[in-house]
C-alpha cells in the first residue's frame, strides 16, 4: 500500500488495480472497506472496458478475446512511477497476459494528486499499438456510509440521498441477470434533483443512467453534503451497491456493459472510445470532502 497525504487528507492506493484503497479525512474514513462477505471492491479502474461483454467475449479481427467484467486493471499489478508526499502516479503497460485478452499496446498511467479537501484522480490512456485502439474507461469508488452524524445520532439508509446539480430528465437502463443492458429505457424520476437510497434501491442491480447533464454529484446525509464526486464530464453514470449495505458506489463511465442484442463484435460496441496510435486519452475526476 502507499499513502499520500495534504493537510488533514490523507488517501491510501493498492498497486494491485492501482486502486484507491483509503480516503480519510482528520482520521474519518470516507471509502468503504472491501468487506468481503458484501463486495471486496473499493475503487476498481474500469478499463478496457466498462460492464460486461455478452458471454464474458469480444470479436476482432477474426479473433476472439475471452475478458470479465470491467476489465483487465483492476487485476493488474501497475508500478509506481513517481511519488511526493501528496501525489502519486501509478502505471501499467501492456503484456502477454492483457494482450490474451484485449489486441491493443497501451499505457495506462493513473495521477493520484492531493490538494486541501479534494482527491483528484488522473487517467492517462496511451496507444502504443500501430492501430487505433477501441478501448472505454470508468471510475468505480465505493463510498462508506456513516452510521452516526456529527453529534452521534444514528443515520439510516433512508437518511442519505444522491444530488444530482443541475435538473436531469434520466432515463434508466436496466440490467439482467448477465449484466447486459436492456435495448429499451424508462424514465426516472428524481425528487429535488435526488435519489433516496433504501434497504431496495438496488434490488433489480445498479441504477445506469446515460448522457447526464450534472458534473457534480453529491452524497449527503440528512441533505449535509458529505462528499461530492465531479465527473470530469463523462457522459455516463452507474449508482450501485449491494442491496442495504453501506456504501454507495457514484461511479463516472465513458462506456457501458454491452447490449443484450450484441453481436460480438468489438468494433460495433456501443459508447466506445477511439485512439489513434501514439496519441493520449486524459480523464480526471475529483472528489471533495464536505
Amino acid at each position: 500500500m502507499i499513502k499520500i497525504q495534504h493537510d488533514q487528507l490523507m488517501a491510501t492506493v493498492n498497486p494491485l488495480g492501482a486502486e484507491l484503497s483509503s480516503l480519510q479525512s482528520s482520521s474519518q474514513e470516507y471509502l468503504w472497506q472491501g468487506n468481503p462477505d458484501v463486495w471486496s471492491g473499493r475503487a476498481p479502474i474500469l478499463f478496457p472496458i466498462v460492464g460486461t461483454l455478452a458471454n464474458d467475449e469480444m470479436k476482432y479481427r477474426g479473433k476472439t478475446y475471452q475478458m470479465m467484467r470491467h476489465g483487465i486493471a483492476r487485476q493488474a499489478v501497475f508500478d509506481c512511477i513517481a511519488q511526493t508526499q501528496s501525489d502519486l502516479s501509478m502505471r501499467l503497460r501492456s503484456d502477454a497476459t492483457s494482450l490474451a485478452m484485449y489486441p491493443w499496446d497501451f499505457e495506462l498511467t493513473v495521477h493520484f494528486s492531493l490538494n486541501f479537501d479534494t482527491l483528484s484522480i488522473t487517467y492517462e490512456v496511451k496507444n502504443l499499438d500501430s492501430d487505433t485502439m477501441i478501448f472505454t474507461l470508468g471510475s468505480h469508488p465505493a463510498f462508506l456510509l456513516q452510521t452516526t452524524d456529527e453529534t452521534k445520532n444514528d443515520l439510516s439508509l433512508s437518511d442519505f440521498d444522491i444530488h444530482f446539480e443541475h435538473a436531469e430528465s434520466l432515463r434508466r437502463v436496466m440490467l439482467n441477470d448477465a449484466g447486459l443492458l436492456a435495448t429499451e429505457s424508462s424514465p426516472y424520476e428524481l425528487d429535488n434533483n435526488t435519489i433516496k437510497l433504501s434497504e431496495t434501491l438496488f434490488d433489480q442491480d445498479a441504477l445506469v443512467f446515460k448522457n447526464i447533464e450534472s458534473k457534480k454529484i453529491t452524497l449527503r446525509s440528512n441533505q449535509k453534503p458529505q462528499l461530492t464526486v465531479d465527473t470530469g464530464a463523462a457522459p455516463h453514470l452507474g449508482i450501485w451497491a449491494k442491496p442495504g449495505a453501506r456504501f454507495v458506489c457514484i461511479e463516472p463511465w465513458f462506456g457501458i456493459s454491452d447490449y443484450i442484442d450484441s453481436d460480438g463484435n468489438f468494433e460495433n460496441k456501443s459508447d466506445m472510445l477511439s485512439l489513434p496510435s501514439n496519441d493520449i486519452f486524459s480523464h480526471t475526476i475529483r472528489i471533495t470532502i464536505g
